[in-house]
């Protein structure tokens, strides 16, 4: 039995290292730390990350993991006392690094990978670059088991490290001369009543560079990273005399002289911002929905639900109707679910944008009717108010009642013109006054039959063109 597993293990080993056969897959690339474009300058030392996904959950007897080597182009070269680490699933691992013919790393690990898990590892060092120029100098990283042969094939690129950047296993060499300074740099302070600065200047004629740096005061720079930005607005500008600069770069450590400097006056923010958009208010069996589109104002910071109920005055916040503004959020919008049980009545929702400076924009509202019956009734298809061009059937027209939630529509003579049917949790159902067709039905007295359930109710309607 020791025989044979001896011999299935060499077995393994021989596939492994003649034709490249591994149960063990990997996908991998290389970045520069601190910029996402996968360019080095000639002539220089630059810090290199080489993100690694591996997975091991097939990994078969010999497919331990003992050395990480990494093979790097000619004229890029390394030492061991450039590696600065590796990182597995973002936790810091024992291993050292040997620097192989001056350009290939071996970062041997102190513990054997032997289980079988899908990880992230992340090998950080520094590394020369050639004085040459090259449009893809190609790095190759392949993984050795425990008799120092390799696993499979050199590991292949692809994304591993979940950002948008280089992707791959290549790196561009360029030349190590900054680009010319950026002519025609201005600064201007908004003079609408918001504490904005705009700030403009001339397309690098450079086609190294890849994005600009533009210096306020003191702080660290705010990064343009596109190259063919010519203007760049920044929001919410501590009111006061400020100074701006600008450098044009091929990477942030290859940048131009800075431009000559700007002094701007700021004032405080007195501007409302714009109200949100497309206010859209549902009722369900968890309460009632609240969604909107954000404001075009880019210094808002807050979003406010308010409500006032038929006849009761003021608009007023609704407790925990504050909605922190969020850039990942302006795609899809913002949803707040009231989970208040509102009787039978007219109530109005209202949604306001409130910048850094606590102005309020005007508020974006919608009526929102709760009836025990369909309603408005008559209604009026053409017209172009939404409060009577449909009919609006609710749930509570059936009391206690639970189930599928549908509507038949008849005419007259008793013909089915259409079937409407909720989804799960709509307590409300529309009807626009069109038939299955899509096409509107002629005015007259329409006949319902609303069902919750095992329970049903019918009714009469009146549409009216």
């Amino acid at each position: 039995m020791k025989n044979t597993a001896i011999i299935f293990l060499l077995i393994v080993n021989l596939l492994i290292a003649i034709n490249g056969y591994t149960a063990v897959t990997s996908v991998g690339e290389i970045n520069v730390v601190g910029q996402t474009k996968g360019i080095v300058p000639a002539s220089s030392t630059v810090p290199l990350i080489v993100t690694l996904i591996i997975d091991r959950s097939l990994a078969e007897p010999g497919e331990e993991i003992k050395v990480i080597e990494i093979a790097m182009p000619p004229g890029f070269l390394t030492q061991s006392s450039y590696f600065k680490g590796i990182l597995r699933d973002r936790n810091p691992i024992v291993a050292r690094a040997v620097v192989s013919g001056g350009n290939t790393l071996r970062v041997e690990l102190a513990d054997v990978i032997n289980d079988f898990q899908n990880s992230i590892y992340e090998i950080t060092f520094d590394c020369q670059t050639p004085n040459t120029l090259t449009l893809e100098a190609v790095f190759r990283v392949r993984l050795r088991n425990l008799d120092d042969a390799p696993i499979g094939e050199f590991i292949r690129p692809g994304q591993a490290d979940g950002k948008l950047n280089n992707d791959d296993f290549t790196l561009q060499v360029i030349p190590n001369v900054p680009p010319d300074p950026v002519i025609g740099f201005t600064a201007e302070a908004d003079t609408t009543g918001e504490n904005d600065v705009t700030l403009r200047w001339e397309k690098s004629d450079d086609p190294d560079v890849n994005g600009y740096l533009i210096y306020r005061d003191k702080e660290d720079p705010i990064d343009v990273k596109d190259r063919s930005s010519t203007t760049f607005r920044e929001v919410n500008v501590l009111p006061g005399d400020h100074t701006y600069q600008i450098t044009a770069y091929k990477i942030p450590s290859l940048q131009s002289e800075r431009s000559a400097i700007q002094f701007v006056t700021v004032s405080e923010d007195e501007a409302a911002p714009e109200p949100p958009t497309m206010l859209s208010i549902t009722t369900s069996n968890d309460g009632v929905e609240i969604t909107w589109k954000p404001s075009a104002s880019r210094d808002v910071i807050t979003y406010q639900v308010q409500f006032r109920a038929s006849g009761t005055g003021e608009l007023q916040p609704l407790p925990n109707g504050e909605i922190e503004a969020k850039p990942e959020d302006e795609r899809t919008g913002y949803t707040f679910i009231d989970t208040q049980t509102l009787p039978i009545g007219s109530f109005t929702y209202a949604v306001i944008a409130i910048d850094e400076a606590d102005n309020k924009s005007a508020p974006l509202q919608k009526k929102l009717r709760i009836f025990d019956k369909p309603y408005p009734n008559p209604f009026t298809p053409l017209s172009l108010d939404q409060d009577f061009n449909q009919v609006v059937f609710p749930a509570r027209s059936i009391e206690d009642a639970s189930g599928e939630f549908t509507v038949l529509i008849y005419d007259i003579d008793g013909m089915l013109v259409k079937t409407l049917t909720a989804l799960p949790g709509e307590t409300e159902l529309t009807w626009d006054g069109r038939d299955e067709a899509g096409e509107i039905m002629e005015s007259g007295v329409y006949i319902y039959q609303l069902q919750v359930g095992e329970n049903f109710k019918t009714g009469t309607l009146i549409l009216a063109k």
